[in-house]
C-alpha cells in the first residue's frame, strides 16, 4: 500500500511539474522563429563549461562558489544514488571513498545554504531584490539537505560499522545521536519519519520548480545551449525587403523571438548585469535586470492574450530607459546564463525609429548628416581628406590600379574631428615609416553605419553599408586596416550579413603583430605614468585586450598602471549606442565617472585605441580642468613618439 501510495505521489509531483513546464514553454512559442539548432557539439560544450563547471558563474567568486557548492551538494548525491541503486553495486574501497566524498559534499552544500541565507538577508547586496519565493526556495533546499543528513546519521548510528570512519560528518552526528541513549527501534522509527519527510520535501520541490525562481534549473541550461554563436559584435540581421513583414523591430512581446522569450525565464535575478551597467551606475533610469524582469512579468501576465497586449515602449519599458543604454555589452558579458539584453534594446529601438519615428531629438541632426554626406555632422565629402594635407597618403582612386597591402579605412571621427585627425596622421606616418603600401578611399569613403545601427535606424545602416561594400568590391579590397573599433566591428562582424567579407585588422592588433615579428621597434624611451582604457567595441565585443598592452609594454620607460576596472571589467566611456551625438541630462556623466577611475591611480597620460573614447576623455579632462596635468592619447600617437618619426613625412 505504501509503495503504491508513493508511486502515486511521484506521478502527481511529476504531473504538476509537467503542467508548469508546458505553461512556460507555451509562452516561449508565441515568439518568432529563430534557428538555434546548429553546432550541436559546441552548444553541448557550452552547457558543460558554463552550466556544470560554472565558468561564468565563478567570475563573481563569492556568490559563484556558493552556487557551485549548492549545485554539487544536490546533483552529486542524486547521480550517485541513481547509479548505485539502479545500475550496480560499488566495490568496498570505492564505496568508502565515495562515502567520504558525499559526506563532504553535503557539508559544503549545507554551509553554502547558510552563506546564501546570510548574504541575502543580512549583508543584503543592493543588486538582490528579496521576495517570498527566494525564502521558500532556500528553505526547501535547506530542509531537503538537512533531513537527508539526519536520515544518514540515524542509519550510521544504527549499523555502527566501519563505514562510519569513511563518513566523518555523518559519524560525528551519529555519535551525538548515540549519546542520547535511544534504542535501536526508536532510531529506526525516527529514521523512517525523517525519510518520509525528506521524500515529501523532494516531491514538493519538484512540483514547485516551474512556478518559482527555481525554474532556472531548467531554463538557464537551455539558454546556455541555445545561446548565440554568432560574433559578439553582430546584431541580428533584418531583412528590409521581406514583403510579408508587417513592421520592423519589436513593438509587442510576441514580436521577440522564442529565444528572446526564453531569455526572460532564464534570468536568475542575480543582478550582475546591473552591477556592471554604466548607465545604472551613473543614476540613469536603466537596470538591465529590471528590463528583463519587467518583460518577463508582462509576458506571464499577457499569456495567451499576447495579440491584445499593449506596446512595450511606454508601458513596460520607458523611453528614458530604452535610450539610456550605451550598448557597452557589460551586462551580457557578466550574465552567467547568457541573457541577451542589448539585442532586445536594439530591437525595441528599431521599431521606435523605423515605424514610429520616435527617438531623441539630437539624433535627427546625426541622421540627416549620415543621409546627406555619410557622416553624423553632415560635413562635406571633400572635408574627409583635409587631414592628409602635407602627408604622403595615397588615395585609391588616384593609384591607377596599383596594388596595396591595406586599405586604411579612416572612419568619420578620425577624418573630421580635429583631435582625432592627429591619430589618423600618426597612423599614416607609421605606415610610411614601415614601408607598408596602403591607401585611403578619400571622398569615396562613407560612414561604416555603426552610429545608425546602434540607435535602431537599420534602414540607414544598410544603405551606408551597401554603399561602402560596392566601393570595396569595385576596388577588390581584401585587407582593411582601421583605427576605430566601431568601424572594425561593423565591417568585420556585420558586413558579412550583407555579403561582404575580408581580412579586417584594428591598428592595436596590427601594431602588436609588427612588434612581435620585429618589423616595428618603438625603442625611444617615454618616461611617463600611463593607464590604458579598454574600448567596449574592441574588448568586450571582439576580445582584443592583450594586443594594445603588448604595444605599450614594448615602449621603454613607460610606467603602465591598470585602472581598477580594466580588461573585461572596463567601464564604458559613455559614447556608444548613439551617445556620441546625444547629451546626458540624467545622473552623472559616464565619461566623468570613467575619468575618476583613471585619476585614482595618478597617471600622466591616459591612452586608448578608439576615437569615441579619445573624444569622451578629452571632454572629461577639460571639464575637470586637468589639461595641464593629464593628456589623452591613442596608442598610435604613443608609438609614433617612440619611433621619433619626422612629422613632415
Amino acid at each position: 500500500m505504501i509503495k503504491a501510495f508513493d508511486i502515486l505521489l511521484v506521478l502527481l509531483s511529476l504531473a504538476v511539474f509537467t503542467y508548469g513546464l508546458q505553461r512556460r514553454t507555451r509562452l516561449w512559442k508565441i515568439g518568432q522563429q529563430d534557428s538555434r539548432s546548429d553546432n550541436i557539439g559546441k552548444r553541448i560544450k557550452s552547457f558543460l563549461v558554463e552550466g556544470i563547471v560554472h565558468r561564468r558563474i565563478l567570475q563573481d567568486v563569492y556568490p559563484g562558489l556558493i552556487h557551485l557548492f549548492l549545485f554539487m551538494g544536490f546533483l552529486v548525491p542524486f547521480v550517485v544514488i541513481v547509479i548505485v541503486q539502479f545500475m550496480f553495486t560499488l566495490p568496498s574501497p570505492l564505496s568508502k571513498l565515495l562515502s567520504i566524498f558525499l559526506d563532504l559534499i553535503a557539508l559544503f552544500g549545507l554551509g553554502s545554504l547558510v552563506l546564501a541565507f546570510y548574504r541575502r538577508y543580512v549583508t543584503r547586496p543592493s543588486r538582490l531584490d528579496n521576495r517570498l519565493d527566494d525564502f521558500i526556495s532556500l528553505a526547501f533546499l535547506f530542509l531537503i539537505l538537512g533531513t537527508g543528513i539526519i536520515v544518514e546519521s540515524l542509519r550510521l548510528s544504527i549499523i555502527r560499522e566501519d563505514i562510519q570512519a569513511w563518513a566523518p560528518i555523518g559519524n560525528v552526528l551519529a555519535s551525538l545521536i548515540h549519546t542520547l541513549g535511544l534504542s535501536v527501534s526508536t532510531k529506526g522509527f525516527l529514521a523512517m519519519v525523517f525519510f518520509r519527510i525528506h521524500f515529501f520535501l523532494v516531491l514538493g520541490f519538484i512540483a514547485y520548480i516551474p512556478y518559482s525562481k527555481l525554474f532556472h534549473i531548467v531554463s538557464s541550461p537551455l539558454n546556455m545551449i541555445f545561446r548565440s554563436l554568432e560574433p559578439k559584435g553582430a546584431l541580428t540581421h533584418m531583412d528590409l525587403e521581406d514583403e510579408e513583414a508587417e513592421s520592423f523591430g519589436v513593438a509587442k512581446i510576441k514580436e521577440f523571438t522564442w529565444k528572446q522569450l526564453l531569455d526572460l525565464d532564464a534570468c536568475t535575478r542575480c543582478g550582475r548585469c546591473q552591477d556592471h551597467c554604466p548607465a545604472h551606475l551613473t543614476e540613469k533610469p536603466l537596470s538591465p535586470k529590471d528590463i528583463i524582469l519587467d518583460l518577463k512579468n508582462h509576458l506571464h501576465k499577457q499569456g495567451k492574450k499576447a495579440d491584445e497586449a499593449p506596446a512595450l515602449v511606454g508601458n513596460v519599458v520607458q523611453e528614458d530607459t530604452l535610450w539610456a543604454c550605451t550598448t557597452c555589452r557589460n551586462c551580457m558579458e557578466h550574465c552567467p546564463v547568457y541573457v541577451e539584453h542589448v539585442d532586445k534594446i536594439i530591437d525595441l529601438r528599431r521599431y521606435q525609429v523605423l515605424m514610429e519615428s520616435k527617438f531623441p531629438e539630437e539624433l535627427m541632426e546625426a541622421f540627416r548628416g549620415l543621409e546627406k554626406n555619410s557622416n553624423p555632422w553632415g560635413l562635406g565629402f571633400d572635408a574627409r581628406v583635409d587631414w592628409v594635407e602635407e602627408l604622403d597618403v595615397p588615395i585609391l582612386s588616384e593609384m591607377q590600379g596599383e596594388e596595396i597591402d591595406y586599405l586604411f579605412f579612416v572612419g568619420c571621427i578620425r577624418s573630421y574631428d580635429d583631435r582625432n585627425k592627429k591619430v589618423s596622421k600618426a597612423m599614416a606616418r607609421i605606415l610610411n615609416h614601415l614601408g607598408i603600401k596602403f591607401a585611403i578611399l578619400g571622398m569615396e569613403e562613407g560612414c561604416c553605419g555603426d552610429p545608425a545601427r546602434r540607435v535602431g535606424n537599420e534602414y540607414l545602416y544598410q544603405t551606408l553599408a551597401q554603399t561602402n561594400i560596392e566601393t570595396f568590391n569595385r576596388y577588390k579590397i581584401s585587407k582593411i586596416l582601421t583605427t576605430c573599433p566601431h568601424c572594425y566591428n561593423t565591417i568585420k562582424n556585420e558586413y558579412p550579413q550583407l555579403g561582404f567579407s575580408c581580412d579586417v585588422k584594428h591598428h592595436a592588433e596590427f601594431l602588436s603583430e609588427l612588434i612581435g615579428s620585429g618589423h616595428l621597434k618603438p625603442d625611444r624611451a617615454i618616461p611617463k605614468k600611463l593607464t590604458y582604457h579598454d574600448p567596449c567595441y574592441l574588448g568586450r565585443y571582439n576580445g582584443i585586450y592583450k594586443a594594445p598592452r603588448e604595444v605599450l609594454h614594448a615602449i621603454p620607460s613607460l610606467d603602465i598602471r591598470e585602472m581598477k576596472r580594466s580588461g573585461k571589467e572596463s567601464f564604458c566611456c559613455g559614447a556608444g549606442g548613439g551617445w556620441m551625438w546625444m547629451d546626458e541630462k540624467i545622473g552623472k556623466r559616464i565619461n566623468i565617472q570613467r575619468l575618476e577611475d583613471a585619476l585614482a591611480i595618478d597617471p600622466d597620460w591616459i591612452t586608448t585605441a578608439c576615437p569615441f573614447c579619445v573624444t569622451m576623455f578629452d571632454d572629461a579632462i577639460k571639464s575637470k580642468d586637468k589639461e595641464e596635468s593629464l593628456q589623452i592619447w591613442d596608442i598610435a600617437e604613443i608609438v609614433e613618439q617612440a619611433l621619433a618619426i619626422d612629422k613632415k613625412t
